[in-house]
Order: C-alpha cells, then structure tokens, then sequence
C-alpha cells in the first residue's frame, strides 16, 4: 500500500491526468502460449507478460517507471531494461513504438552507487518520498532501510563504455 501511494502521489504530481497506465503488461505472448488458451479465454495470456509499475505519455515521449520504498530494493534498475524491450512489441502501445522511452527509477533514497548503475544504463533516478512513507521506513530494520551499495565506491565508467581497470 505504502509503495502504491508513493507512485500515485508521484505520477499525479508530475504528468496530467490520464497520461499514465498503473500496471501495465507488457510484451508480446508467444503463439506456443496462444494456441494452449482457448480462444474465449485469451484475456488470460496476460499472466505470462511483465508488469511495470506505471508508463506514462507525456510530450511524445513514453516513460516507464519502477517504484522502490525499500531502499535495498533497487535492483528493479535491471527489470527497467526489460520493460523498455518488453514494451516496444507490446500490440496495445503499437502506435507509441517510434517515441523515444525514458526510464525512470522512483526511490526513497539514493546513493552514488546506485546512480552509477541507473546511470551506466540510462536511467534517470529520482528521489521521492512523502511523510507518509518515511514513517514506514522508520519501522524497518536498517538492513532493510539502508540502500544496499550505499558504503560502495561507485565504478568509473565513461558513457556507453566498460569499467576502468583498477590502478596497478
């Protein structure tokens, strides 16, 4: 619940009313699944696409975004990739195909080590929370409200390139 209002609050402050899906399904289900479903019953080939946390359409460009309240959550950056595969052969978004995707991580808390990874894969991190939130935060165990990598030293990666060795 806590995770729903956080994205709700966020998705209503910065794109306009309905601009935005909430769970969407994404990608395209093989025929081999098709052919197993009766026809009358098709709605259920759902069940086998991924589910974003929203995608929104604003200023011909589509954003698919991931939500994080539990801070040592934040390796949906690499689900973020999928979606964005997942969604460009997804029927339903056929006519929203040829516009440039921007991804976006929503969390509660962010790290160096963490904006280096979003980063390394074009994903723009945003920090968000809300009084609401941060009393939930406050009842979990550190482990569990500290962003895992957060006493890491963020890797030297230049744009679009690999690691830099380390010094020897």
């Amino acid at each position: 619940m806590v995770h729903d209002q956080l994205l709700i609050r966020w998705l209503m402050d910065n794109f306009p009313a309905g601009s935005y899906i909430l769970n969407p399904r994404l990608g395209a289900v093989s025929e081999n699944v098709l052919k197993r479903i009766p026809f009358e019953m098709r709605g259920f080939a759902q069940n086998y696409q991924l589910t974003a946390d929203a995608i929104a359409f604003k200023d011909k460009k589509v954003y698919i975004i991931e939500c994080i309240v539990r801070p040592a959550e934040w390796w949906k950056i690499q689900q973020l990739d999928s979606y964005e595969q997942a969604f460009k052969v997804t029927d339903r978004f056929r006519e929203y195909w040829d516009w440039p995707i921007e991804k976006i991580l929503l969390t509660t808390q962010v790290n160096p080590f963490m904006e280096a990874q979003a980063a390394s894969r074009g994903i723009r991190v945003v920090k968000f929370s809300t009084y609401e939130t941060e009393r939930y935060l406050a009842t979990l165990p550190k482990y569990r409200s500290t962003p895992q990598g957060k006493g890491l030293k963020p890797p030297t990666t230049p744009p679009g390139g690999s690691p830099s060795p380390p010094p020897t």
